[in-house]
């Protein structure tokens, strides 16, 4: 009776410990990153893996203060602010005139567009850094801005017009008969349609703005410039490493992600499995 129990379960028990290892292996580098940020310095042991003796939040408000990362934050945030808004209206206009719109040559310029989703950042660079140092843009928040509208189009149109193709024709036809054009129709009844799409799409693109590391490190120069990413090499000289005020800076920059995933949790994980079922 016993075996035949155990033979029951065994494949569920067996499921949830490789969930438990993966998840183990997960939060270990969260969990280490935040023992760093609030253990106490120890002279004699300077083992940054080593178990912290005591706790404080020293750490943190140091690399808020001494770290200016106060200034680095409201970097962040002046760049991920307009750089998310404009693409989402930007992609959800052009994923409605892709995925419900009948024009000339719709197919064919939105096969054009993907092309952008095959060429890696690095090939980008110099046209771009070249064309925003003709127009004076080089060490300014605008050249973080501007040329993400073009590099993140082509992802936020494939997805967006994904979702638009799975709304009803009809909705379109009865706007149209009760005397809505087509920028109405978008915005009175396609476009809150797709809000979980929308919002999966803002969480992608805030990520992306606010981990983004590569361009930065090209295009701003300025130390009340740089975004907390960038501010956080500057722990780390020729011959020294802070661990701690590292860890505290990491810690400081992946909190207004979690309260933004948090946020937006149940709508994102609704815009991921949308269309995932038919019927």
């Amino acid at each position: 009776m016993k075996n035949r129990i155990l033979l029951r379960y065994a494949p569920r028990l067996m499921t949830y410990l490789i969930l438990i290892i993966f998840l183990f292996i997960t939060i270990l580098p969260l969990v280490w990153m935040w023992f760093a940020a609030f253990r106490v310095p120890d002279p004699a042991n300077p083992d940054p893996f080593a178990w912290p003796k005591a706790f404080t939040i020293d750490n943190l408000v140091r690399a808020w203060t001494l770290g200016h990362f106060s200034i680095y934050i409201w970097n962040s945030i002046l760049v991920a602010l307009p750089r998310v808004t404009v693409i989402l209206l930007l992609a959800s206009l052009a994923g409605f005139a892709f995925g419900k719109l009948k024009w000339k040559f719709r197919n064919e310029i939105f096969t054009f567009m993907l092309i952008g989703l095959m060429l890696p950042i690095q090939a980008m660079v110099i046209p771009i850094f070249y064309n925003l140092n003709r127009f004076g843009l080089i060490n300014t928040r605008l050249a973080l801005i501007i040329p993400a509208f073009g590099m993140s189009m082509p992802f936020a149109c494939f997805m967006l017009r994904a979702f638009y193709r799975d709304l009803p024709d009809e909705l379109m036809d009865s706007a149209s008969i009760d005397g809505c054009n087509k920028f109405m129709v978008w915005f009175r009844i396609m476009a809150p349609l797709t809000k979980p799409a929308l919002l999966t799409l803002l969480i992608f693109e805030f990520m992306g703005s606010w981990n983004d590391y590569f361009m930065p490190n090209l295009l701003i120069f300025s130390d009340n410039l740089r975004t907390m990413p960038l501010g956080l090499i500057f722990y780390r000289t020729k011959y020294t490493v802070d661990h701690s005020m590292i860890a505290a800076g990491v810690t400081i920059c992946t909190l207004p992600i979690i309260i933004v995933f948090t946020i937006f949790q149940k709508s994102f994980t609704a815009g991921i499995t949308a269309g995932a079922v038919k019927g």
